[in-house]
């Protein structure tokens, strides 16, 4: 943990008490376990424990979860509780989320901050917590509309991505030339510029294809996501030419794809990924598209 982690730590850290267990808390799009921990004169924190199979990711939908949260457990304060993401998937682990306040339970974008391991979070309440999914989770049940499947794609053929100039080396949708051109030319980011920057981009999404043609090779579509995610997983541990970072950034491509919308353009996840692919000169990545229950097959 840096400095600036553990001096958030030391500042937020006291004796709080679980108020509340919830096996499945619910947004409409998603479920989650919620503890709830609450002390004298402490800012409560809520530690939502969430599997792959419950719908909207807490990374997706983390507005969603820490409003309801918010207005249905502790309406009376001025602030949302700290907010402390446990994925139960690799490379996500337990992260704390920060927001920005618009209106009263109504938060604006997440900030992303601090990981935290299991005994730093024990820290955090200021006792033992339970880090596992507990008791009396219901597998999340997709609309019949459609199901995410995992496709190939052109880096370059990847929608338009707006990042409203945050981070600084992404402060601007990429005109096409450019796109073109970078196929050609990687552009040279600083390691320090961003997160989303480190690691080879390039070798991380030749992995991820790799990957996912092999569990297609293995799985037929009526296996389902998740099986094709387990055996990706395995395929890229398998790799040892794989620097640790490299591997984490091809393994989030099944873990948290990236989702275009390429009919109206934007992303519902994913376009900071996209562009550092693009910046690296990528040239075929994975994708999360939505299908029709009769769309093509993955």
């Amino acid at each position: 943990m840096g400095e600036r982690a553990t001096e958030w730590l030391r500042e937020h850290t006291g004796t709080r008490v679980r108020v509340l267990d919830e096996a499945m808390f619910r947004i409409t799009t998603g479920s989650c376990r919620l503890q709830l921990f609450t002390g004298n004169d402490l800012r409560p924190v809520a530690v939502v424990t969430q599997t792959s199979s419950e719908g909207r990711s807490l990374m997706n939908a983390a507005e969603r979860f820490i409003e309801a949260v918010w207005e249905q457990h502790c309406p009376d304060k001025p602030e949302p509780p700290i907010f402390v993401a446990n994925q139960l998937e690799p490379d996500l682990g337990i992260q704390v989320y920060g927001f920005e306040t618009a209106d009263r339970y109504k938060v604006g974008r997440p900030r992303w901050g601090p990981h935290l391991s299991t005994d730093e979070l024990a820290e955090l309440v200021g006792g033992p917590i339970d880090p596992g999914r507990g008791e009396g989770m219901v597998p999340w049940v997709y609309p019949p509309e459609g199901r995410l499947v995992f496709r190939v794609v052109t880096v370059v053929g990847l929608p338009r991505a707006d990042h409203e100039g945050d981070p600084p080396c992404m402060p601007a949708p990429t005109p096409w030339w450019r796109r073109v051109g970078r196929q050609v030319v990687p552009r040279r980011v600083r390691p320090e510029c961003c997160s989303y920057h480190l690691g080879d981009w390039r070798r991380a999404a030749a992995a991820a294809v790799a990957a996912l043609r092999h569990a297609q090779a293995i799985h037929a579509p009526e296996d389902g996501i998740q099986e094709v995610r387990r055996t990706a997983y395995r395929h890229l541990d398998a790799q040892p030419d794989l620097d640790a970072t490299t591997r984490r950034w091809a393994s989030s491509l099944f873990t948290d794809p990236v989702q275009p919308h390429y009919d109206v353009g934007g992303y519902t996840n994913g376009r900071h990924r996209s562009q550092a692919m693009l910046d690296a000169g990528a040239r075929r990545t994975v994708v999360g598209i939505w299908e029709p229950p009769q769309g093509r097959p993955w």
